[in-house]
Formats: structure tokens, sequence, C-alpha cells
């Protein structure tokens, strides 16, 4: 069979042009970006450098690629200084305040969401059971009932209202576990939770079967790593394998990942924050 000159020619540029759309096709499968989720620290992780100096401390994490904060202790102020004055400081260096811990309760939330509404606050985020008490599964249930009451007057504002663990949520009581308690009797229109993930291994469970169990109930994570001794260290040198986690079946809703480090035997906590920062960023997000 002979093929004539033009018609050669047509099929070389179909060939090519097939090729050429097998190839970015191939490309665009083989690096489908992922979505884009917002990376802040939890100002804990640098206390000490806070209280020496705050404007430099927060100056030096937006320079390692902080591009958000969750200060810790809010009660209507940011250490101390007014939200609006807070939130032009980070916004003159690029930070946004996405998250606050704060101990909120149901009669200052309406006085907390007002001042957090100044700041441009998107989460509110109660970071421990504070003083409520906790021995007994019906204390869980009227805890469950306030945190409904908190997110109510928080979603009437657009804010975003969630509880973070610690291991203790995990101790059972008469068989059963008080963080379900907490994530049953919820609303999850009014209640997310932020799940830190090194205190829910530190309690022995796998954060990816409250994932899979509790699908869209986890907006925000806490990312810490844990070392052999059981401390908390630089994300990526512990024994949690984030980038496997966080693909988890089930774990979907999530919009704020924050990362967060309490002890400190690989260096200082700036330097462990840069460290920890640029694993983040070149693990979850490329």
């Amino acid at each position: 069979m002979t093929i004539s000159r033009r018609d050669f020619l047509n099929l070389i540029q179909l060939f090519s042009v097939g090729s050429l759309i097998a190839l970015t096709t191939n490309k665009l499968l083989a690096k489908t970006p992922k979505e884009k989720i917002n990376i802040g620290i939890q100002l804990w992780s640098v206390r000490n450098e806070l209280e020496n100096d705050l404007f430099v401390t927060l100056k030096a994490l937006s320079d390692m690629g902080v591009t958000g904060i969750e200060p810790y202790n809010f009660d209507g102020k940011f250490y101390g200084i007014e939200p609006r004055k807070f939130k032009k400081m980070c916004d003159d260096i690029n930070l946004k305040i996405y998250s606050t811990h704060t101990p909120i309760t149901i009669d200052n939330a309406p006085l907390y969401v007002e001042k957090a509404l100044e700041a441009g606050l998107e989460y509110l985020i109660l970071p421990s059971l504070m003083n409520r008490p906790r021995n007994s599964i019906s204390d869980y249930q009227k805890v469950a009932e306030e945190l409904n009451a908190i997110g109510e007057i928080c979603l009437q504002h657009n804010i975003i209202f969630g509880y973070h663990n610690h291991s203790f949520e995990f101790i059972k009581i008469d068989g059963s576990i008080p963080y379900d308690i907490l994530l049953k009797d919820t609303d999850p229109q009014l209640v997310s939770f932020q799940c830190d993930i090194y205190w829910l291994v530190k309690a022995g469970y796998n954060p990816a079967d409250y994932f899979k169990k509790y699908p869209h109930r986890f907006k925000s994570l806490h990312i810490k790593d844990m070392n052999h001794d059981g401390d908390s260290c630089i994300v990526g040198n512990g024994t949690i394998d984030f980038p496997k986690l966080l693909i988890s079946p089930g774990l979907t809703g999530n919009e704020l990942i924050i990362y967060e480090q309490e002890h400190y035997s690989e260096g200082a906590p700036l330097y462990c924050a840069q460290q920890s920062i640029q694993y983040i960023q070149s693990h979850f997000f490329n």
C-alpha cells in the first residue's frame, strides 16, 4: 500500500497532536494539584519568644512562610492588645489570624464573638474542657449541650466554632469514650472538631479511624509529631506518617492545618517551626 506525501504529512500532524494531548493528559494526571489548604501555627509553639518580643517573633514566622496564626488565651484581646490593633499588626507582615484558642463559655460567647469579628477570625476553638466537670458521661453530655449553644451563637456571625482534644477525652467512662459522646451529641452544623493528631495517637487511637467514622467533622487539624519518647518533635522527624494519614478515606471538610510543637529537644522553637513548616509545605502541598 502506498501513501501520498500529503496524506503522510496529515498523519504526522495528527500523530503529533494526539501525542501532545496524551502527554499533556498524563502530566495532568501525574500532577493533580492538591486542594489549597491554609497553614498556620499555634503560637503556643513559640510562647517564650512571644513573651520576649511579640512583633519580632510574628515577623520571623511570616518570613519563614507561615501564612497565618492561631493565638492562644483569647479573652477578647490578643496578649492584651485590642483585636483591631492586633489584626493591623498581623496584616502589615502578611499574617492572617485564622483561628484562636479561647476559654469561651455560653456566658462570654457574645462578647468573644463580637471581638473575634473585629479581628477577622474564621474560627473560635475551645482548647479543652477547661474547668468543666468531666467525671461522668452525664458531664460530657452537658458539655455537648453547651458546645451546641456556643456554636449557634458563632454560626449567626459566620464563625466556625470547634473543640480541640487532648488525650483525657479517650479514657473510657462506663465503657464509653467521652470524645465519642462529644461527637455524637453535638450538631455538625454548630460544632466542628480540631483534631490534635498527636494527642489522639498518644491516647492509643488511629486518627484515620475517626476521620472515616465521623467524616466532615474535622474542619481543622493540629499537626504535631511524636518522637520515640512520646514527646512532640519536628514534623517529619517523628513516628506519625502524616502524608499517608492526610489522604485517609473520610478526611473531608478539612479547611485548616495548624502546626504545633511543645517540646524542643532538636533545637530552638523557631528553628523547629521552620523545619516543620518546610516539611508540611513540601509534603502536603506538592
